[in-house]
């Protein structure tokens, strides 16, 4: 087995991001085509001719209506095609007027081959850091394989919006290629861990954030209410040095969800421009269950449906994760 070790025996950011966390749901629904666990009396409103539709969770935010949801498609033979989050204009609208941060949490439909569990979609509209990087009013998608419980257990005493600090190997299985811990290695409130690819463009000054992917980990073993030890960071006021926790649970890392961050502006362009943009990313070599992952998601805006759709897409098998 190989690990990345801590971060200093890893390369790492040189610039620090904290993700505020999210709750979180399980999947309720099987991937039984169009039928039963759509919403009762719509049909498929999703631009993919032959494809198997099922919904997940859906809830309303801007009236009594359903105006968002989480939904799945297969192909003839089974194979997982799209998993996606679903907002319809007036979900879209009201979500991107409010000034404060918004948090919703929905189940996905329970797909064969998918170990994906529920989607956590967070509004930001002041964006969140590193300053000047994703500093852009964006949402933040977040597709994970984990437990309710399990997020909602990652919570703890640090000050500011963190619970502490990640000391635990990742085995190198676990990174994707250009994937790299943040510096320090934040453990925010439920969420866990990210890591993020250095190479995405919004790392360059000069070129704006319009939208990225994240890898997120998590230690399950860990016990919030135990930390392993503490580590002074400038957290207190002026940038004063505070003691914050830092966690090793059992000492071994695993990948928990994966993100599109996409800005509002992004989506509005996709929008007027009339064009889908499908982004490749990189697979890890093992997931800690195994599944089918994607290999690019979509950002794309359904005019028959005036909505936006975010969805993961080009799925391939990948083995668990062996010790």
């Amino acid at each position: 087995m190989t690990t990345h070790g801590t971060a200093a025996e890893r390369p790492v950011a040189n610039r620090r991001s904290v993700l505020k966390g999210i709750g979180a749901g399980v999947a309720a629904t099987t991937l039984l085509g169009i039928a039963g666990s759509a919403i009762a009396g719509r049909t498929n409103p999703f631009d993919t001719p032959n494809a198997n539709y099922v919904e997940g969770e859906s809830t309303s935010v801007a009236g009594t209506d359903p105006d968002v949801w989480t939904f799945a498609t297969s192909n003839r033979a089974g194979k997982p095609t799209h998993l996606g989050i679903w907002l319809e204009r007036d979900a879209f609208e009201t979500l991107t007027a409010e000034p404060e941060h918004r948090v919703l949490s929905l189940d996905f439909p329970a797909v064969d081959g998918l170990t994906y569990t529920f989607a956590g979609i967070n509004w930001n509209p002041m964006g969140h850091p590193p300053a000047s990087v994703w500093t852009t009013p964006h949402f933040d998608f977040h597709y994970y394989f984990v437990d309710q419980s399990l997020i909602e257990g990652i919570v703890g005493p640090a000050p500011g919006p963190v619970m502490g600090i990640a000391t635990y190997d990742v085995p190198d299985e676990y990174f994707a290629e250009n994937y790299v811990y943040e510096s320090p290695r934040l453990i925010v409130p439920e969420m866990g861990e990210h890591i993020y690819d250095e190479t995405s463009p919004e790392w360059n000054p000069e070129v704006p954030f319009t939208h990225t992917y994240i890898y997120g980990l998590y230690d399950p073993s860990i016990d919030p209410t135990s930390p392993s030890g503490t580590v002074d960071l400038p957290f207190g006021p002026g940038g004063s040095l505070v003691p914050v926790p830092t966690y090793e649970g059992d000492g071994m890392g695993e990948l928990t969800f994966t993100e599109p961050m996409i800005t509002e502006a992004f989506m509005r362009d996709v929008e007027a421009s009339g064009v889908e943009v499908t982004t490749p990313v990189p697979l890890p070599a093992a997931f800690p269950e195994a599944g089918y992952y994607p290999t690019s998601y979509t950002t794309r805006y359904v005019g028959s449906a005036d909505a936006y759709a975010i969805t993961l897409e080009n799925f391939e098998w990948v083995d668990a994760y062996s010790d």
